[in-house]
């Protein structure tokens, strides 16, 4: 069986040193753009995101690669390297269980009752894919007959979007996926690629992936979502940056819509129009305490 394998990235050594006044400007920079909040703790970070990407492309240093980024128009695709060097992305396959088990004895009996047909749910920083793919393993054992589902898996990055597209992991990642999954939702490479396995087509077919800025002005369907899924990305945007992404959430959703955060994400420091139904887990509808 042949799939193409992911491209990863090489490790750099992480350079000596940034001025104050670069770091500053890219502090701001990526909050603007990404909406990402970069403390002071954050530096080595930087240092190690970006240095060894200014001295393999021939920036100079990081007041060069400043210079260089300031000279730019906004279309110039620079802006997403740089996006794509910022973003963190670490996930797994099946992560926070209890959203899963919320889905099965919670959600799924709702949508039965309303008669829904087709679900609908958004990932909403997908980063490699694990997440929309446990979605659609899930949901395709988990719904009764006569539902099906479509899910919107975006993220900022595009070098990470391209490897979820792909859908082809280290064998490394198998263990996370329960056995019960495995045989319907797998296929195993053979031979040269044995250490790799892939997503099944059949599940690849239920999720469109997309480029999206969760900052962005617009909302990123024209149809409304059943669920939403931003977990362990609100952990990096400053107070008012979690609001402006929490009210777009909102409006995204449909009426009876529910909203999954990461368990060391919260609500709490905003005022929100949504409602808390259990830890990490918000709902539209008044069946929680107000957020």
């Amino acid at each position: 069986m042949d799939f193409a394998l992911p491209d990863f990235s090489k490790n750099f050594e992480e350079e000596k040193h940034i001025q104050d006044e670069d770091f500053a400007y890219f502090q701001d920079l990526v909050l603007s753009i990404a909406g990402i909040s970069l403390s002071e703790k954050k530096r080595d970070l930087l240092k190690t995101r970006l240095g060894p990407y200014i001295r393999d492309n021939n920036h100079g240093n990081y007041k060069e690669y400043r210079r260089y980024l300031e000279s730019l128009p906004e279309e110039h695709p620079e802006w997403q390297n740089l996006i794509n060097l910022i973003t963190t992305n670490k996930t797994d396959f099946f992560r926070e269980p209890a959203h899963f088990e919320y889905i099965e004895t919670k959600l799924i009996p709702e949508w039965v009752k309303m008669g829904k047909k087709e679900v609908r749910i958004w990932s909403a920083a997908c980063s490699s894919g694990e997440e929309p793919y446990t979605l659609a393993m899930f949901l395709k054992k988990k719904l009764p007959a006569g539902m099906t589902f479509k899910i919107m898996a975006s993220d900022i990055d595009t070098n990470i979007l391209s490897r979820a597209k792909n859908g082809v992991y280290p064998i490394s990642k198998f263990n996370e996926i329960p056995e019960e999954f495995q045989k319907d939702s797998l296929d195993m490479g053979t031979g040269a690629i044995s250490e790799w396995f892939r997503v099944k087509k059949k599940l690849k077919d239920h999720i469109d992936f997309k480029l999206y800025n969760l900052i962005e002005d617009n909302l990123p369907s024209d149809e409304l979502f059943d669920l939403v899924l931003c977990r362990n990305v609100m952990i990096y945007f400053p107070k008012e940056v979690i609001k402006i992404v929490a009210d777009k959430i909102y409006k995204a959703t449909t009426n009876e819509g529910c909203l999954f955060i990461g368990h060391s994400e919260s609500l709490q420091a905003i005022k929100s129009s949504w409602f808390t139904a259990a830890p990490s887990i918000y709902k539209k509808t008044a069946t929680g305490k107000r957020r």
